[in-house]
């Protein structure tokens, strides 16, 4: 055999021990490893469906696992019909709004005496020499009306002019993620809630939903109705010290016991008088009031129902009288009283319209419902706060959730320049807060979320990502980047291995395919 053969020959046994050696290294960590499905050259940090079939995954909004229902404080309210029909009627009158007052001939003849008066918290206004008027709930018509039958007494034939100058009642508050949030004016019974967004300067389109807060009271008192048993246009009498004595008998026997009636039973007030209102000389408070229960005797045990002191409670811009907790969430103050929050809810309620923004910024007129008085329109604002990634990825650190959009766990990895070498996808912790002073962890497959057989996460404020890896993902690295591809058909064996390892590299003599 030739020189030149033997040299072929050895160089072709050469490369066929370096081929094997290699094979082998690359079974081995494979083997060890446990992975046969990956997308890349050995490499476990390479994630991705590259499918031909679609699929479609939620994404979630909760991990069930870790995290309970959360905490609906209301129940929100679709679009009905009526909510796109305008209510045109005449304006009720009620706090806060102010009148131009004037009456002919009640102090100089031929002269009007004009008055500017506000209306009251409880409803009542005063012009002098006539006296007090309760006008909350009245038209400007019904308000001149009762100053006419009121001068009457002093004027015959009296002119009055009763002119509305601002109407307080006739607002709408913006609330939230808007560029100017306050009170506004409602210019018409047709006006819309677009033309109400775009008067606080618009809203970004970011935003998912629009919440319009409607508040119903229930009973005529927190309405703020006129009285109905003493009426609001003439002025009470006093009853005189006989009228008082008189009454007294009536109402009670000697020694302060009532008189039994015929039938031996005692006598009763009428139903009605229990709802009588307070007297014109009586108003209702102004301020948070408390009525002190009767003294009972020691040792007597509390009636049933008792709910502690009575209370005068602002609700729905109205005073009312009710009994329980001085402030909500307050533990009852008797045995068996009733909860502050149900003895609320029987006085005034409130529904939640939720109006999606797309649809309605596109021009939806489905969507576009009318303002009405005392509505409150919020804009939720974005989530807004940080998360944290750490561990195996190219750049961790702080990142901000975006102003737009949402984040997700395949978004947060990919804005941290995705996976590092060493990576283990199946291995990706996520910390959230789930209480005031609770946190709890949970582990993702993201390999399972990119190839779109489970659902990925949207990141919440606080939520902590930590990518993480394992003993064989360092060795398989070193074993990867030991080849590397050259041009042509060869391949360039990393001198970092020692001639120990693989042997000697080869010579090239006679030139072509790399020898």
């Amino acid at each position: 055999m030739s020189q030149s053969a033997r040299s072929t020959r050895s160089r072709v046994t050469r490369l066929g021990r370096l081929g094997l050696r290699a094979a082998l290294a690359a079974g081995g960590a494979v083997g060890l490893t446990g992975c046969t499905n990956w997308d890349s050259y050995f490499d476990p940090s390479v994630t991705g469906r590259w499918e031909h079939t679609t699929t479609r995954v939620p994404v979630l909004e909760r991990i069930a696992t870790i995290e309970d229902e959360p905490d609906e404080f209301v129940e929100y309210s679709d679009i009905r019909p009526i909510d796109l029909i305008p209510e045109a009627e005449a304006y009720r009158l009620g706090a806060g709004d102010t009148l131009i007052i004037s009456v002919y001939d009640l102090i100089v003849p031929g002269t009007p005496q004009t008055e500017r008066r506000i209306i009251d918290q409880t409803g009542y206004i005063e012009f002098p020499q006539l006296g007090r008027f309760y006008v909350s709930g009245l038209t400007e018509d019904e308000v001149r009306q009762m100053f006419e039958r009121r001068a009457a007494d002093f004027v015959d034939n009296p002119l009055v002019s009763v002119t509305l100058e601002s109407r307080r009642q006739q607002a709408f508050h913006l609330t939230g993620s808007v560029r100017e949030p306050g009170p506004y004016g409602i210019p018409a019974s047709d006006y819309r809630l677009l033309e109400a967004l775009i008067a606080a300067g618009g809203i970004g389109e970011s935003a998912k939903y629009v919440h319009v807060i409607r508040q119903v009271p229930l009973r005529a008192d927190v309405r703020g109705q006129a009285p109905a048993e003493l009426p609001a246009d003439k002025p009470t009498e006093t009853p005189s010290g006989e009228d008082l004595l008189n009454i007294i008998d009536d109402l009670s026997g000697q020694g302060g016991q009532a008189k039994p009636t015929g039938d031996g039973s005692l006598p009763t007030l009428p139903a009605e008088r229990l709802d009588q209102p307070e007297s014109e000389g009586q108003p209702e408070p102004f301020i948070d009031i408390l009525e002190t229960p009767p003294q009972k005797p020691e040792g007597q045990p509390e009636p049933s129902g008792a709910g502690g002191a009575s209370r005068w409670v602002f609700l729905n811009g109205q005073w009312v009288l009710g009994s329980g907790p001085t402030r909500v969430g307050a533990p009852s103050t008797g045995n068996g009283g009733d909860d502050y929050l149900a003895m609320a809810g029987q006085m005034v309620t409130q529904r939640v319209i939720r109006v999606p923004v797309k649809p309605l910024l596109a021009g939806d007129a489905r969507y576009n419902i009318v303002v009405r008085p005392g509505d409150i329109i919020r804009v939720p604002f974005a989530d807004t706060g940080n998360v944290y990634i750490d561990g195996e990825v190219n750049r961790p650190g702080v990142y901000a959730l975006p102003s737009t959009g949402r984040l997700t766990l395949m978004r947060a990895v990919t804005a941290a320049g995705g996976l590092a070498g060493i990576a283990i996808p199946e291995r990706v912790d996520l910390v959230r807060m789930v209480g005031d002073d609770v946190q709890a962890m949970v582990m993702l497959d993201l390999r399972a979320i990119t190839e779109g057989t489970q659902p990925d996460v949207y990141l919440k404020p606080d939520d902590r990502i930590n990518v993480g890896t394992n003993f064989w993902a360092y060795p398989l690295a070193v074993v990867r980047n030991g080849f590397r591809a050259s041009y042509g058909f060869g391949f360039l064996l990393d001198r970092n291995f020692g001639n120990d390892v693989f042997g000697p590299p080869p010579v090239s003599r006679g030139g072509g395919f790399g020898f």
